[in-house]
């Protein structure tokens, strides 16, 4: 069976923070909490941060590499599972963190979309908090 690709939406945020300070910031999970969308997030024993996110419990797990600058995770919650590609490269003085978000085969195009309604407002509130 040959199945199609799926939509992606990429989003990024350019920091006059360099590579080693926003890896930092976003290595920690308790630091998304600055976004605004994620509450109480705590690293249970298992490797996997826990937290309430705007659609319920959320899940999250990192698999990161920071001589690559990779910060992929798996999130599981509000209805769906996915990896989220994240990368920090660097940019001048400063650096800039980019995800891809694929759809999960599970969602259609309009959960995918409403599941990153927001993110634009997680951007700005983890730029601010990066950046202080």
């Amino acid at each position: 069976m040959n199945k199609e690709p799926r939509s992606v939406v990429v989003k990024t945020l350019v920091t006059t923070r360099d590579i080693k300070a926003a890896y930092g910031f976003f290595r920690n999970l308790k630091n998304w909490e600055s976004g605004g969308a994620l509450r109480e997030i705590r690293k249970g024993d298992d490797g996997w941060w826990t937290g309430d996110s705007p659609f319920g419990k959320a899940r999250i797990k990192l698999r990161d590499d920071e001589k690559f600058g990779i910060l992929d995770h798996d999130f599981v919650g509000g209805g769906g599972e996915w990896t989220v590609y994240c990368r920090i490269t660097p940019n001048g003085s400063g650096s800039t963190v980019s995800w891809l978000f694929v759809r999960p085969e599970q969602m259609t195009q309009e959960q995918f979309e409403g599941q990153l309604d927001n993110f634009d407002d997680e951007i700005s509130g983890w730029k601010k908090a990066l950046e202080s």
